[in-house]
């Protein structure tokens, strides 16, 4: 096993009885409730009820509404779960092929949109970030899907400095969001021993930030012999070596250009270099996950170790709620393996973990926490990490 028993059952207490917060459960339920919510404007803003009299399929919605073509996923997603959580939509047929059909017009959502906009402010405002990211993805729903297809994806590489503050807080200040890096950097700390760490997509600095907080906090920096920071967006390795360069100096590192839709050795990554590679909810936007994952367990030394923090699906066919602004973005919606091991784009259920983990030739996989055992006392828990071993 990657992971020991009485390390999985002491990360998955810790989880429980720390980390999830009675703020956080709470407010994990509240954002839920918000992205069906605002699916129901988005239904009512794009007249889908006169769209669904008669059933149609995902991808002749987007015809109709002159949507670009791949916009089928963004709506086919949308229109399942509102179906599914609001019987708004009758949902028929087989899974990622389902025809939608009219029901019933959802009431306008605005006022009840707003009280749930101020019970999560009332949690903190940090907590604001989710829903403000929501609110994002409900204004640029259409200039996304029609009138500028590239638009999200400017705004997730760090091209549009207009946005810039927008993206930080989604991914540092949502603590929804920065459980992955509280728990990547938990387990990633009870594996390092001095070795050479890449990490990939660091994005803006979740998973070094928590990582490297808690290694100076426990006096280990000396854990890390060389750590690799690399993203897609220069902009953001650039700004994260300005910020953990000058704040761990004593840190041998590494900055580099890396995109996980390449291969490894064109990128310089040389076979057997590295003994762990390390992502904050990245590792999913791979096209070719067990591609991907082949050129992980080449680049690692024998007993090297892959630590994904991810946000998991817990049912295979789920929409996260993050996914109503993420499903606009060509990056994050053409990232579909279909195939029985990764039937959804983007993230995977913990079985599609293990399966992928086994055909890229690793050893042993590890979802933790125990997500199952958490069921009765967090339904909606949706964060992980995953640990594989060569």
């Amino acid at each position: 096993m990657a992971v020991s028993a009485e390390r999985r059952a002491d990360f998955t207490s810790w989880c429980r009885d720390e980390l999830f917060t009675p703020e956080i459960r709470q407010a994990t339920g509240l954002i839920n409730r918000y992205c069906d919510l605002q699916l129901a404007g988005v239904y009512r803003d794009l007249g889908l009820g006169a769209i669904l009299r008669e059933p149609k399929k995902a991808a002749d919605i987007a015809a109709e509404l002159g949507f670009v073509d791949t916009a089928s996923i963004t709506l086919r997603d949308a229109l399942r779960r509102l179906g599914e959580r609001t019987g708004a939509v009758k949902v028929e047929g087989e899974p990622l092929d389902e025809t939608f059909t009219h029901v019933e017009d959802p009431s306008d959502p605005a006022d009840e949109i707003a009280d749930v906009r101020a019970q999560v402010a009332a949690l903190g405002a940090d907590f604001t970030a989710a829903t403000d990211f929501i609110d994002f993805g409900r204004e640029s729903f259409v200039k996304s899907l029609k009138d500028d297809p590239d638009y999200m994806d400017k705004l997730l590489s760090g091209r549009m400095k207009e946005f810039a503050e927008l993206w930080h807080r989604a991914t540092n200040a949502d603590p929804l969001q920065d459980l992955h890096g509280a728990m990547g950097a938990r387990v990633l700390e009870t594996i390092l021993d001095g070795g050479t760490v890449l990490e990939i997509g660091g994005g803006t600095g979740n998973g070094a930030r928590h990582l490297f907080g808690r290694l100076a906090e426990h006096g280990n920096l000396d854990k890390v012999g060389k750590y690799i920071f690399t993203d897609i967006s220069m902009r953001f390795v650039l700004a994260s070596k300005h910020e953990f360069g000058k704040k761990y100096p004593s840190v041998d590192w590494g900055w580099k250009f890396f995109d996980l839709n390449k291969g490894f050795a064109e990128q310089k990554i040389e076979p057997a270099s590295v003994d762990v590679i390390y992502a904050v909810n990245a590792a999913h936007v791979a096209k070719d996950i067990v591609g991907f994952l082949k050129g992980c367990h080449e680049a690692l030394r024998p007993g090297g170790h892959v630590v994904f923090a991810e946000r998991i699906r817990m049912s295979q066919y789920e929409m996260a709620p993050r996914e109503f602004t993420l499903n606009l973005s060509i990056y994050h919606r053409s990232a579909p393996q279909k195939a029985d091991y990764r039937p959804m784009h983007c993230y995977l259920h913990p079985d599609n973990w293990h399966a992928v983990m086994d055909k890229a030739g690793f050893s042993s996989c590890d979802v933790l926490p125990d997500v199952d055992g958490l069921k009765t006392e967090f339904p909606d828990q949706y964060a992980a990490v995953v640990v594989a071993q060569k």
